[in-house]
């Protein structure tokens, strides 16, 4: 319990992850006040996934602070527990605002899937730029080429319950349960 509380504090004092929070949430507010077409949270994802990955590859910047959680808790998959817990306690309030701004609360669920799926590629890739730049490659180029070019395959991608409600949400779960044990496992088998 002290470690996911000690992560929860190291996430709720990360100034980056407050700017994120707040240009996401603004952008969602002036896609709503435009009446952009779509589903809003669709359009703000980005935003979140880019908060994802900083959530856990902050530590691995300079100055190195994943060595320093690491003597705080040596065990390591305790530790990907509590920072994956910790994550989803802030990411669920997140994303239920921006669900509700952009009238679309049936997007809550995958909208904090999708952030866990970036926490774990930010965990994985250890780099936030080599993370941010392959979450968001991922959500806006290769998702839409693969619904378009292969239309089957769009039930079992992972953003698709964010772009049609409803629909995708186990895929979703899969996704996100599948990166987060290879994120506990790379975390738990890799030197800080």
């Amino acid at each position: 319990m002290n470690a996911v509380r000690a992560e929860l504090t190291k996430l709720l004092t990360l100034p980056s992850l407050w700017i994120t929070a707040a240009l996401t949430w603004t952008v969602t507010l002036l896609l709503r006040a435009v009446d952009a077409p779509g589903s809003v949270p669709a359009h703000t994802m980005p935003g979140l996934l880019v908060l994802g990955v900083l959530a856990t590859a902050h530590e691995y910047q300079p100055g190195n602070q994943i060595r320093a959680t690491l003597l705080a808790v040596p065990r390591r998959l305790p530790l990907a527990a509590a920072k994956f817990t910790a994550l989803t306690v802030t990411a669920v309030p997140l994303a239920t605002l921006v669900a509700l701004t952009g009238d679309d609360l049936a997007t809550t669920p995958p909208l904090v899937l999708l952030i866990l799926v970036a926490a774990a590629l930010g965990v994985l890739l250890r780099n936030p730029l080599t993370a941010v730049t392959t979450a968001l490659t991922a959500y806006v180029i290769l998702g839409p080429l693969l619904r378009f070019r292969f239309p089957g395959t769009a039930a079992w991608l992972p953003d698709t319950a964010v772009h049609e409600p409803g629909r995708g949400l186990l895929a979703a779960s899969l996704w996100a349960a599948t990166a987060l044990l290879l994120a506990a496992l790379a975390l738990h088998r890799r030197d800080a």
